[in-house]
């Protein structure tokens, strides 16, 4: 599970929209774009929707692992996870449905490697008790907390457990009652450019305007000269604005037709 735990080092897990199995492969799909390892020219979308045409990724338990194969042999496994509150119906071979959905970019030279971190996983799985928690997890922090529970049940006393444990005791002391986002603002994407970063910010949205409530200005005026932005957030669950790729994460409804939106962008900074 060595390629789950850089994930969560590196801010790669997400809330997935509820909004069904293509939307949430959408969505894992384009987070994987931002791996530079991708060959130029690669439609990741369409090769992960036509691979699971070809063969359903549900692996049981509640868990899906869809990827892509890489058509280079060099280049390090990678992945983002996504976590679903309600479940999906991933028409997985047991019938369950899905709250964890862990998506692979896979070189040549790392089929082996992928074989294994799927065993690793699911004897992960069955030392910590199933899907149960992480499905009645009631938030993304939660969820981090159970999959580096995960990571160091199998991975052992040394090295990678104590990296876990770090990463555990760091999210634990900035987490707050009210913490809503789950990805902390400037969190660098795993493998990408020095200039790609994953970053958190909110938007409320009501009759008159939309206000962006963000720590980088030049972001807040980028976004906040968009036109129908209140609309596209509505329709989510991601669009591109002010040359960076939106996410909606989710929604909290205000009275006065207020709603707030809890974003991440991806990109290069304005």
């Amino acid at each position: 599970m060595r390629s789950i735990l850089t994930a969560l080092q590196e801010g790669r897990l997400f809330e997935l929209p509820d909004a069904g199995k293509s939307r949430a492969l959408e969505f894992l799909a384009r987070i994987l774009d931002a791996n530079p390892d991708i060959e130029v020219g690669t439609d990741t979308i369409e090769e992960v929707q036509k691979r699971e045409l070809e063969c359903n990724t549900g692996i049981g338990m509640g868990v899906g692992v869809p990827h892509i194969r890489a058509r280079r042999e060099e280049g390090d496994l990678f992945c983002a996870v996504g976590w679903s509150a309600q479940g999906i119906d991933y028409g997985s071979p047991d019938g369950a449905r899905v709250y964890l959905v862990v998506m692979y970019y896979i070189p040549g030279a790392q089929k082996n490697v992928y074989l294994k971190e799927i065993s690793t996983l699911v004897k992960a799985m069955r030392k910590s008790g199933g899907i149960e928690p992480i499905a009645h997890a009631p938030d993304l922090n939660a969820v981090r907390n159970l999959l580096l529970d995960w990571v160091s049940n199998v991975l052992g006393d040394a090295g990678p457990e104590s990296v876990a444990r770090m990463i555990k005791l760091d999210v634990r002391q900035t987490q707050t009652p009210a913490a809503a986002l789950p990805i902390p603002e400037g969190t660098v994407v795993a493998g990408a450019r020095p200039e790609a970063k994953v970053a958190a910010f909110q938007v409320l949205t009501g009759p008159i305007a939309s206000i962006v409530l963000s720590s980088d200005a030049a972001w807040v005026a980028a976004l906040e000269k968009e036109n129908h932005l209140a609309q596209r957030l509505a329709t989510g669950p991601s669009f591109a604005a002010g040359g960076r790729q939106v996410f909606v994460l989710g929604s909290r409804t205000f009275a006065a037709g207020r709603v707030l939106y809890d974003c991440v962008v991806l990109g290069a900074a304005p």
